[in-house]
Parts: C-alpha cells; sequence; structure tokens
C-alpha cells in the first residue's frame, strides 16, 4: 500500500508541467499588430478576443500549430507561429480612463461585471491596453497592475510619435525635458518621468490642438500639463492654475460646460478623493468648485492644548464654490461611516451637488 501511495503522489507531481510552461512567450503578430485568441485551434474558429503584439501569455499546452494559452484570465488558441521567446515592442495604444457616469473605474481582476476589483483608477488615468475581449472588456496595463475595465469606458488619447530630449537632471527624482512643438519651436518642463508621454488635445475649446504632457505617473493618479496654443503669437504657453498648482491630476474635459476636471483619489479604492473644476482666464485656469472626501478630523482645544481627532471609520464629505475666491463658500456638506452603501448614495449626492447650476 505504502509503494501504490508513493506511485500515486509521484504522478500528482508531474501533473502541474502538464498544465502549463514557466517560460513566459510574448505575442508576436509579425506583420499585424493584432492576434487572434480563438476558442478552438481552427482559423474559423470563433474569436474570443484581439491582443496586441508585446502582450505576455502563458502557455498551457503545445498543439502543433496551435497553442492552448492563457492570456490574463481569458484561456484559449492561439497560432503557435504567433509566439515568441523574445519580447517584442508592446504595440497596445495608450488610452484614458473615462466614465460618463462617475469620476473613476473599476479595473477587474477577471473581464466580468462580478470580477474582483483590483484598482479603481479615476477618469483621466492612462491606461496601455493589451487587448479585448469579443464582449467588450478591455485588457489594459494600469502602472504595472494587469485587468480589464469595460471598452466603453476609455477614450482615446492623442498619442506624439516624436520623443523629448533630457536636456539635465534637476534632482534625484525629476529630469529637464525639451519638445519640438508642431511649430517647430521648443518647449521646456520638469517631469519624474524620463519618458514622459506626449499628447494632443484642444484643453481650453478654442479649437486648436494644445500640448498634453504626462509628467508623472502612480497606481491612482497621473499628473499632466498643459502647453495652451496662442494662434497669435504661435507660441505653446504653459498653463498654470491659479491655486499655485502647476499640474492636473487625471484630468477630464467638458467642453459642453467649458471646464476641465481635476481629480484624484486618495485611497479607500476612490472614497478618499478630490475633485476640482476649472474655467480658462486668458491661458490660466481657476478653480470654481471643489469636492473632497476625507477622513474625519475634530480638533479640539481644552484650555492649554489643542487636540486633534482623527476618525478613519468616518467619511466627512464637503462640497465648496470658489467663485468668490478663498477657501470657498460650502454647498453641501456630510458625514457618512466607511460603509458601502452609506458611501454610494453619499457620491451621488457630491456628484449632483458639484455640478448643480454649473
Amino acid at each position: 500500500m505504502k509503494r501504490l501511495m508513493m506511485l500515486l503522489l509521484a504522478m500528482m507531481l508531474c501533473v502541474p508541467a502538464a498544465c502549463g510552461e514557466e517560460t513566459p512567450y510574448w505575442i508576436d503578430g509579425k506583420t499585424s499588430d493584432l492576434v487572434h485568441l480563438r476558442a478552438a485551434a481552427q482559423a474559423d474558429a470563433d474569436s474570443l478576443g484581439l491582443y496586441y503584439t508585446g502582450t505576455d501569455v502563458r502557455v498551457l499546452e503545445w498543439l502543433d500549430d496551435w497553442a492552448y494559452v492563457q492570456v490574463g484570465e481569458v484561456s484559449g488558441f492561439m497560432r503557435s507561429s504567433y509566439l515568441s521567446r523574445e519580447q517584442a515592442a508592446l504595440a497596445g495604444p495608450w488610452q484614458m480612463v473615462n466614465n460618463p457616469s462617475s469620476t473613476w473605474a473599476n479595473l477587474r481582476l477577471t473581464p466580468s461585471m462580478t470580477g474582483k476589483i483590483a484598482l479603481c483608477p479615476d477618469n483621466g488615468t492612462a491606461v496601455q491596453v493589451l487587448g479585448e475581449t469579443a464582449d467588450g472588456w478591455s485588457y489594459v496595463d494600469c502602472d504595472g497592475t494587469k485587468g480589464y475595465i469595460r471598452t466603453s469606458l476609455l477614450s482615446p488619447v492623442k498619442m506624439a510619435a516624436q520623443r523629448t530630449t533630457i536636456l539635465s537632471q534637476e534632482n534625484v527624482d525629476s529630469y529637464i525635458h525639451q519638445y519640438i512643438a508642431p511649430n517647430g519651436k521648443p518647449i521646456y518642463f520638469s517631469a519624474v518621468l524620463r519618458e514622459p508621454i506626449i499628447s494632443f488635445d484642444d484643453v481650453n475649446f478654442d479649437g486648436n490642438m494644445d500640448i498634453v504632457v504626462l509628467i508623472s505617473s502612480g497606481v491612482s493618479n497621473a499628473y499632466y500639463a498643459f502647453f495652451v496654443y496662442n494662434p497669435q503669437s504661435d507660441a505653446y504657453e504653459r498653463a498654470f492654475l491659479l491655486c499655485g498648482e502647476e499640474a492636473l491630476r487625471n484630468y477630464v474635459l467638458r467642453p459642453e460646460q467649458q471646464i476641465v476636471v481635476s481629480q484624484g483619489s486618495n485611497g479607500a479604492a476612490g472614497a478618499l478623493h478630490e475633485t476640482y473644476l476649472y474655467r480658462w482666464q486668458g491661458h490660466e485656469l481657476t478653480l470654481i468648485r471643489s469636492a473632497v472626501s476625507e477622513d474625519l478630523t475634530v480638533m479640539e482645544f481644552d484650555e492649554h492644548r489643542f487636540t486633534t481627532t482623527l476618525y478613519d471609520d468616518l467619511l466627512h464629505m464637503t462640497v465648496r464654490d470658489h467663485q468668490q475666491g478663498g477657501e470657498g463658500d460650502i454647498l453641501w456638506e456630510k458625514t457618512v461611516p466607511h460603509e458601502e452603501t452609506e458611501m454610494m448614495n453619499a457620491l451621488a449626492e457630491e456628484e449632483a451637488a458639484l455640478w448643480q447650476g454649473i
């Protein structure tokens, strides 16, 4: 019996080798940027999705001209000739999170509305698309975290083909860059990234394409600088925020209201956040509304000293109007517990208050 048990154990230990190779493989479509993942090892089988050259896959089984592979959390069949042990340059485009019904979107570990949420990137967060499933989910890389987001919640980024030139290292964490603008003139800026992403957008709604620079990016927040085109001087002028900031977080444009939205996540899956609405004054942005959600902080004075108490189980939410300057007038205020239903209801109220009358 002992000999039989040892034999069975040895057979079981052999199974994982047949379940998939540990050697990494990458998609290489040769003359095509996109390769089909199919439901069966046949050229006319249903497509489960299209994936970009440079995307990593796990080979589960080799089948002559085909391989049974896993891309993210989706399994299917790919032509063996489209798989390489050498990593090709990633061909997938950059896109931005743009959820019209919220200020963020869910990045899930599986392509399903019930899939576990890995991140809650804010609108304006740049992600690189690795592929798209046949049922409308984009497989993306969000600053190193890979997962799925509804394709309808992404919008294209107009990327520049030309890279910047590093002129010097400003300090240990940032670099001075030069970029030759479409008018042939250089612009200069400081960025944390060695290779900042340059794109084009009409950020001030005047019909001219402006330059947008992604200068820093993290898991939840991406920071952008604007260079607004002035047709009178044929120059790109650096846009500044009248509140003193030089960059916007996860920006979203609202042309119908002539508003630029800057919104950042500070943790708790987006429950802790800041949203700022700006309007243009020349090439400067002036703050008109804000919505801030943070852990409740209470300060008390007992005749001798101040005591600050932080309640990390309670959210304090405020919406302010800044059109008269200063810290702004409170339009709406609420404190709610860190409980999903309570928070979702409060977030809906906050959103309505933020945009009321705009």
